[in-house]
């Protein structure tokens, strides 16, 4: 093995959590190579793109990549009842926002492999595929951002099991919208369904649980045929499974390996948000993992205590609420349950 295929921390994964790792390590000085399986940062989209402007307090959004300003949720309940809350924040161009971030982490150092996927571990040397073939990596440090069903996850026994199943249509909007708007019904099993506003565009989409009889399909059909005169061409389809499941141990200290993002189930499991924990998690990884290679014996552990300490609660309180509605869905009144779990609603952050 040659120097060329030796560093100090591998990153699977160039989202978001990945980007903000990879910055990070190389801005400590670290050398870090982070290794991407599809071909183009970003594509295809897998994301309703809506981010909190509180966001903009962790990581720079360049305006390109914003595709518009957004107020205010609208909570549309089964039995008729319309919620606005105010929510100020962003629909991204999520494929212009990845890209951005991934060109951070290269102006900071660190190497970027697209095309190229993890495939197997042992001790320090990770075994990849890239388009010139299979070779190895010799890594110190892996840090694992490859999203929901994480390979490097699997390295450590760590894997997301509990999936909302997501499927989006990105359409042009007749009418411009100034706010998100979020719709509950029976015919969106265990989850919801969306319009966010782009500009003359929207993303419209269903989250379901099959555990519940979902069907992404179907219920982005019904929903669309609710909002029908709104809504016109289609432009984009992308479907994706969103963890539920709340958060994994996250770490394996004796293997030097840290999870961040969806690979480290940092998903609300009852909006299935996730972006703000992948930012905020992977700088926190990345630094861990620079730590590490100065000499930091605690480093990785202190990582797991510094994410648990800024959103962890929030993390298990969705996972409380997860379990709440999923074993009352078939209750007469869902409205009354869902007023218990939705974000927007006072009765969410009551304790039990």
């Amino acid at each position: 093995m040659n120097d060329r295929n030796c560093f100090d921390v591998l990153i699977v994964g160039a989202g978001p959590a990945g980007s903000c790792a990879a910055r990070a390590a190389a801005e400590a000085g670290a050398r870090v190579l982070m290794i991407e399986k599809r071909m183009k940062i970003g594509e295809p989209v897998q994301c309703a793109e809506f981010v909190p402007r509180l966001l903009t307090r962790e990581v720079n959004i360049p305006s390109e990549t914003i595709a518009q300003e957004v107020q205010g949720m609208v909570t549309f309940m089964p039995n008729g009842e319309i919620l606005r809350k105010r929510t100020p924040g962003f629909i991204l161009d999520r494929a212009g926002f990845d890209k951005a971030l991934a060109m951070e982490a290269a102006k900071a150092g660190a190497k970027i492999l697209t095309g190229t996927r993890a495939v197997s571990r042992e001790g320090d040397r990770v075994k990849v595929l890239g388009p010139s073939g299979e070779y190895e990596i010799r890594s110190t440090i892996s840090i694992g951002a490859d999203g929901p069903g994480s390979v490097v996850g699997s390295w450590i026994g760590q894997k997301n099991r509990k999936y909302m199943h997501a499927l989006q249509h990105t359409v042009s909007l007749k009418q411009p919208a100034e706010d998100t708007e979020v719709y509950f019904n029976r015919a969106y099993p265990g989850g919801y369904a969306w319009l966010f506003p782009k500009g003359e565009k929207a993303n419209v989409g269903v989250g379901v649980l099959k555990e519940l009889g979902g069907e992404a399909r179907q219920a982005l059909k019904i929903f669309k045929e609710r909002i029908g005169d709104r809504i016109g061409e289609v432009f984009q389809i992308t479907a994706g499974r969103i963890p539920v499941g709340g958060p994994l141990h996250s770490i394996d200290v004796d293997a030097g390996i840290m999870l961040v993002g969806d690979a480290a189930g940092h998903t609300h499991a009852i909006t299935g948000g996730g972006i703000p924990q992948a930012v905020i998690g992977g700088g926190m990884a990345g630094r861990a993992a620079a730590a590490c290679i100065n000499g930091d014996k605690e480093a990785i552990e202190t990582y797991f205590d510094q994410w648990r300490n800024r959103f962890g609660a929030m993390l298990d309180k969705a996972v409380k609420k997860r379990e709440e509605m999923d074993a009352g869905w078939g209750e007469r009144n869902l409205t009354r349950l869902l007023k218990r779990c939705w974000i927007a609603y006072g009765e969410y952050y009551d304790e039990a």
